[in-house]
C-alpha cells in the first residue's frame, strides 16, 4: 500500500511539473484575446494609419472587416510609406485606381498564416491577392537578428502577450494576422528586363548589358538577381552613356557588365543570414557570367553590401576586389545598397532601408555605386 501511495504521489508531482514547464501557445493566446477584425486594427493603429487609408481608398476595408474571413496582412508602417514619399492619405490620390489596388493586394494573403506555421527556411512561397507569390524567410538557428522577412523586408516583432515571455510576430485578429513591415513590398509583374527598361535612370546599365550581349537574357526564365546602379553612379565614375556605347568588348573581361547579375539565383539580402556558414569566411561567393570573377555578399552580420572579386581570391581571406571600393571587399565597406549609410552596418541594422524589386523572373537590387571598375578588368 505504501509503495502504491508513493508512486501515485510521484506521478502527480511529475504531471504538475510538466504542466508548469509547458511553454504557452502564443498564437492560441492571441486568438483567444482577439476581439476585433483586421479592419478594426488598421483603423485604430496610428502607426499603420497610412496603409489603412490605402486599404480604404482601394475599397478593401469592408472585406477585411468580415469576422469569418481569413487574411494575412503585411502592413507597412507610416515610416515605411514615408520612404516612398507617402506622408498623408491625400498622397494616394495621385495613384491610379488599378495601381493602388495592386499595391494593397500585394500586401494581403487570402489565408491565416501564423508565424509558427512558416517553415524554418528561406523562400517559403505564399500567393497574395494579386495571384503573385511572396517569399517568406524564417530563421531561428543561425542569426536571430534577422528572424523573419518577406521579400527581403524585415517584419517588426510584436510584444509578448499573456503568459508568453519571448518576442513573437504578428497581431492576431478575429479574421487573420497583421504583420507590420519596415518597408513596402515592391513587386513588379514583368521581367527584370521590362523593369529596368521602364526606369529611365537605368539607361547606363542597360547600355552596358546590351554592349556585352546580356540584355536579351534578362527577359528569359532566369531566375536572375540583378544589382542595378543608377545612371548617376556610372557618371560619377566617369562612365557616360557615350563612353559605354564606345567600349571595345574585346578589350575587357565580360565581368565589366556581367558582374551586375547572378543566374540562376534568387537572392534577397536577408537570405544570406540563413545560408550555411563557412568557417573563417565572412562573405558568400556566387559565380558571375564570367568564369574569372565572383560576386560576394556578406555571410555574417558584418556589413550588407556587394563586391566583385577574382574567382581565385573568393575563398581566401585576402580578396582581390575590382569594385570602386577596392580596399574593402564586402559589407558596408563595399558597394552599398541605395539608402544605406556608410560605416559598419549589419544585416540586423538595415531595417528595410535597402530597396529591392521582385519581378516575374528575379530580383532587382538598387545600388548606390557601381560594382566593377572597367580599368581593373581589362584583358
Amino acid at each position: 500500500m505504501t509503495k502504491r501511495i508513493y508512486t501515485g504521489c510521484i506521478i502527480t508531482l511529475l504531471l504538475m511539473a510538466a504542466a508548469s514547464c509547458k511553454k504557452p501557445d502564443f498564437e492560441s493566446e492571441q486568438q483567444a484575446q482577439a476581439t476585433g477584425t483586421i479592419s478594426d486594427y488598421l483603423s485604430n493603429n496610428f502607426d499603420l494609419s497610412l496603409f489603412g487609408a490605402a486599404v480604404r481608398k482601394a475599397g478593401l476595408m469592408d472585406s477585411l472587416d468580415k469576422a469569418t474571413a481569413s487574411f494575412t496582412v503585411m502592413a507597412p508602417t507610416n515610416s515605411a510609406l514615408n520612404k516612398d514619399s507617402i506622408f498623408n492619405a491625400g498622397d494616394f490620390d495621385t495613384w491610379t485606381k488599378d495601381s493602388l489596388l495592386y499595391f494593397v493586394r500585394t500586401h494581403i494573403l487570402p489565408v491565416k498564416l501564423f508565424y509558427g506555421d512558416i517553415p524554418l527556411s528561406s523562400d517559403n512561397r505564399y500567393t497574395n491577392l494579386n495571384g503573385v507569390q511572396l517569399y517568406f524567410s524564417r530563421s531561428t538557428a543561425r542569426n536571430n537578428t534577422v528572424p523573419f522577412a518577406v521579400n527581403g523586408v524585415n517584419v517588426i516583432r510584436e510584444s509578448a502577450l499573456g503568459t508568453s515571455t519571448s518576442l513573437k510576430f504578428g497581431a492576431t485578429q478575429l479574421n487573420g494576422v497583421v504583420y507590420p513591415l519596415l518597408n513596402t513590398i515592391k513587386v513588379y509583374p514583368g521581367t527584370v528586363q521590362a523593369f529596368l527598361q521602364s526606369r529611365p535612370y537605368f539607361s547606363h546599365l542597360i547600355a552596358g548589358l546590351k554592349k556585352f550581349d546580356y540584355w536579351e537574357r534578362m527577359g528569359g526564365d532566369g531566375p536572375f538577381t540583378v544589382y542595378a546602379p543608377l545612371d548617376s553612379s556610372f557618371e560619377r565614375r566617369g562612365m557616360t552613356l557615350d563612353s559605354i556605347n564606345r567600349m571595345d568588348s574585346q578589350h575587357y573581361d565580360p565581368v565589366v557588365f556581367g558582374g551586375y547579375f547572378l543566374t540562376p539565383n534568387h537572392v534577397f539580402v536577408m537570405d544570406i543570414a540563413q545560408l550555411p556558414p563557412v568557417t573563417g569566411v565572412l562573405s558568400l561567393p556566387f559565380q558571375t557570367a564570367s568564369p574569372n570573377y565572383k560576386v560576394i555578399m556578406c555571410q555574417s552580420a558584418m556589413g550588407s553590401g556587394v563586391g566583385v572579386v577574382t574567382a581565385a581570391s573568393a575563398s581566401t581571406s585576402s580578396l582581390v576586389v575590382v569594385s570602386a571600393n577596392a580596399a574593402y571587399p564586402y559589407g558596408s565597406q563595399g558597394t552599398l545598397f541605395l539608402g544605406e549609410q556608410p560605416g559598419l552596418l549589419s544585416l540586423a541594422d538595415m531595417k528595410g532601408t535597402y530597396i529591392n524589386y521582385t519581378c516575374a523572373n528575379g530580383i532587382v537590387h538598387v545600388m548606390a555605386d557601381i560594382l566593377v571598375m572597367p580599368g581593373k578588368v581589362t584583358k
